[in-house]
């Protein structure tokens, strides 16, 4: 990956995200109107991202991977709605349970559409969102746990010799990177972000897994730093010490490296990483 390369797949989303994020601030400046930013952040990056490797996406998509982007911009426009109408914004499990069946329909994968990966990808959106922000999470977990996972899936992508995927999920680890760090500067209200994140890490995991028939990448790899999220929230809720929520991130990691480390030590020795 070159420099010019770098800007261009990384950068502009990240750019974008910052951009629509900090200007959120001051256009949108009521509570319950707050996540609403953050939202169209995610959303905007995802679409932009995409783009510059392929496009706009068409419906139906030209490939099946497509089927990645258009999945998260249709959960997207439902939680564009939700900060709206109170009722909803609270109800986490249903926004999560929306977006599994949302995602259990659009899905598309090689080799994935039997009716087990249907539900396997509902129950997996459904408790990685939930996860992301649940059981009393700091808001700025959402976002450090979601740039790990992307980041790890980013990896095992390059690994699989799937570089469009890599860039894209690499992409938008970066864009949780950076809203980590204006979470931070500038604490906002996060509600239903995670829901947008829970189908970007699902579907980058699914999607890895279904392009990778050789198994370059042992197929637990894709699988545990998304079950790390929900083991995350757990020890978060079990913990009673003040340090519960970097316990928390130190679980989560534990699943990220493992993932990592144990893909690279299956590789036989002609085996080359992508350049």
């Amino acid at each position: 990956m070159n420099p010019a390369e770098i800007v261009q797949f990384i950068g502009i989303p990240v750019a974008v995200a910052t951009a629509i994020l900090m200007l959120s601030w001051w256009a949108l400046p009521a509570k319950h109107l707050q996540s609403l930013g953050a939202i169209i952040a995610v959303g905007v990056a995802t679409l932009v991202a995409f783009a510059l490797q392929e496009g706009l996406p068409s419906l139906p998509p030209t490939q099946q991977w497509h089927w990645l982007v258009l999945t998260v911009l249709a959960v997207f426009l439902f939680t564009c709605l939700y900060p709206f109408f109170q009722s909803l914004d609270n109800l986490v499990v249903l926004q999560a349970l929306i977006a599994g069946i949302i995602a259990s329909v659009f899905m598309q994968f090689p080799g994935q559409d039997s009716f087990l990966y249907r539900i396997c990808i509902l129950f997996l959106v459904f408790f990685v969102s939930i996860g992301l922000r649940r059981l009393k999470l700091p808001s700025w977990h959402l976002y450090i746990a979601s740039w790990s996972v992307l980041a790890c899936l980013s990896i095992l992508a390059l690994q699989a010799s799937f570089a469009k995927l890599a860039f894209f999920a690499g992409s938008m680890s970066a864009v949780a990177a950076a809203m980590f760090v204006l979470q931070i500067v500038k604490p906002k209200e996060t509600k239903s972000v995670q829901i947008l994140f829970g189908v970007l890490i699902v579907g980058c995991g699914m999607c890895g897994a279904a392009y990778d028939p050789s198994r370059a990448v042992p197929l637990f790899a894709w699988f545990l730093p998304m079950a790390g999220i929900t083991l995350a929230a757990v020890v978060y809720f079990l913990c009673k010490t003040k340090y519960k929520a970097a316990f928390s991130i130190a679980a989560l990691e534990l699943c990220v490296l493992f993932s990592v480390i144990w893909t690279f030590l299956q590789m036989t020795p002609n085996e080359e990483m992508w350049p």
